[in-house]
């Protein structure tokens, strides 16, 4: 039964740990150190710092990126959104000038005058998605992003998505426990036929229980480059053998999770940077009241007016940019289109030296790589010391 008994403890042994890698997600016992928080949830902070500095350093460009937005095309999307806005603030212009003038203006001037003001609003939509492509690395901050949904209360995330990228590597960890548990069993086996020395049985599951889960980590990761085997059999380790697929993957759930274009919208109009974007939208919708107004001046000046066009043209803009903030949402479909997140990361991902590649999976072990293997020692060590008091 040894073979048996120890391809069970391996598997048990592997289980266990991969367990305790991902959960509890929060700490369950006395804290500080009384009780158990997963490995991934307990250190998700430092774990998404360092997706962070995978992502922005290696896979994306946010400037390349959002340069593949076309004005033209994000003025058609969104400038209908506007169509309602625009009519509104043209009248409560003309009223801040003089209640009466509206009224008195023909249909068709006042349809011709919507026209003009839509027409320029286009211009003032494409002008301000060129100043936000300019100074797209001071106005948006992936890496709060990144942050902001990888750690905190957003912790179960960050495991979401190393169990969905290292889905076939976590379940061979487990299987394999099984697998070397038992073919140790057998030099166990054979031990013990010779030398029955049933206090030797809790020092064999020490082993048992190390070995399993060393071994299986080592699979996974070593070597990382592709290496013969007597001559014919290519082996190299299983999380690196994906890394194409790995890389279409983790592409797909960050830009689908983390960099959606709900997200980056939500960042760049309620982020850090978004009192400088309101203005860089006031103000060109200012310029665009002068613009449409420009042949009005003279008579404005002449009336005794202008004080009031500068008051109306101040509170137009502040309206304008609150408006265009408003329904800036409408142009969360066609940035799905147009930025292709999922493709850059991925291609540039599935490019990536092994070394480099490895550390995406690896970091969710490296620091505690060591307490999983003893976890597995420990567990090994009980089940012998049972198998010593009570079967033996």
């Amino acid at each position: 039964m040894i073979p048996f008994t120890y391809g069970f403890v391996g598997w048990v042994t592997n289980w266990l740990a991969l367990k305790m890698t991902f959960y509890p997600i929060q700490f369950i016992g006395f804290p500080p150190y009384l009780g158990w928080q997963g490995i991934i949830p307990r250190k998700a902070h430092k774990m998404a710092s360092k997706s962070v500095d995978v992502i922005t350093k290696r896979l994306l460009n946010i400037k390349e990126v959002f340069l593949k937005v076309d004005p033209k095309k994000a003025e058609t999307v969104f400038l209908p959104a506007l169509d309602s806005s625009i009519r509104y603030t043209i009248k409560e212009f003309s009223d801040s000038l003089d209640p009466k003038l509206w009224d008195i203006i023909p249909d068709l001037v006042k349809e011709e005058i919507y026209h003009k003001v839509r027409r320029e609003s286009g211009i003032t939509i494409r002008k301000v998605i060129k100043k936000l492509q300019a100074d797209i690395d001071s106005l948006f901050d992936v890496k709060a992003l990144v942050l902001k949904k990888l750690s905190g209360s957003n912790v179960s995330l960050v495991v979401e998505l190393f169990q969905e990228v290292g889905a076939p590597e976590f379940k061979f960890i487990e299987r394999s426990g099984f697998y070397f548990g038992f073919l140790l069993g057998l030099i166990q086996m054979v031990f013990m036929i010779f030398f029955p020395l049933s206090w030797t049985l809790p020092i064999q599951g020490v082993i048992v229980g190390y070995l399993t889960n060393y071994l299986a980590l080592e699979m996974i990761f070593r070597p990382l480059i592709p290496k013969k085997v007597l001559g014919f059999w290519t082996y190299q380790g299983l999380f690196l053998k994906r890394q194409n697929e790995v890389s279409r993957l983790y592409a797909k759930l960050v830009s689908e999770k983390i960099l959606t274009p709900k997200n980056i919208l939500s960042e760049l109009i309620f982020g850090k940077a978004s009192k400088e974007i309101i203005d860089i939208i006031r103000n060109e919708v200012s310029g665009h009241v002068d613009t449409v107004t420009f042949l009005a001046k003279p008579a404005l000046y002449a009336t005794g007016k202008i004080n009031e066009f500068d008051a109306a043209k101040e509170r137009i803009s502040v309206a304008m940019a609150d408006n265009a903030i408003e329904n800036a949402f409408h142009l969360e479909a066609y940035l799905g289109e147009s930025l292709q997140i999922e493709k850059m990361m991925g291609d540039r991902m599935s490019a990536l030296p092994p070394k480099e590649f490895e550390s995406i999976l690896r970091s969710a072990f490296q620091e505690d790589e060591m307490l999983l293997i003893l976890v597995g020692a420990a567990l090994g060590a009980l089940v012998g010391w049972f198998q010593m008091v009570f079967i033996i």
